[in-house]
């Protein structure tokens, strides 16, 4: 019972990507891609502070002083990924281009849990793993 809460949260996610790169591409074409990259930023930061001055935890945002700089540009990535999907899916389609999304997740994650964070052992079982996600990427993309 207690992994059902986020593994509904990541099905969502996923859903929730599929809707934000449809709409996001949609704009970029009335717009580009650059504006409607700044429209879905400025539309979340409205959301999520929103949410937090209703659920009472803006205040926590002052320790963002004390935090190391590197751990401060995230949202340099989260700009870069809306970019570049709204970039990608024109030509390579919405499902195309999450394919080969999630699977570019997949990999860089395993690689991250086993050679940065030391959290996974990369066993033959993964490699495998990472060899039909990769080659189940090139079916879906071809």
């Amino acid at each position: 019972m207690g992994k059902i809460i986020p593994i509904l949260f990541a099905i969502l996610a996923g859903f929730f990507t599929t809707i934000e790169a449809t709409i996001n591409v949609k704009l970029g074409r009335i717009v580009s891609p650059k504006i409607a990259t700044l429209h879905n930023l400025i539309t979340g930061l409205l959301v999520i502070l929103v949410a937090n001055l209703l659920k009472g935890t803006i205040h926590e945002y002052k320790k963002i002083i004390h935090v190391e700089p590197l751990w401060l540009i995230g949202g340099i990535f989260g700009t870069l990924i809306v970019y570049m999907g709204i970039k990608a899916i024109p030509k390579l389609g919405v499902a195309n281009t999450l394919t080969i999304i999630v699977a570019s997740q997949i990999v860089s994650g395993l690689i991250v849990d086993a050679f940065i964070l030391k959290q996974q052992c990369l066993y033959l079982c993964k490699l495998f793993g990472i060899l039909f996600l990769l080659l189940g990427t090139y079916l879906i993309v071809k």
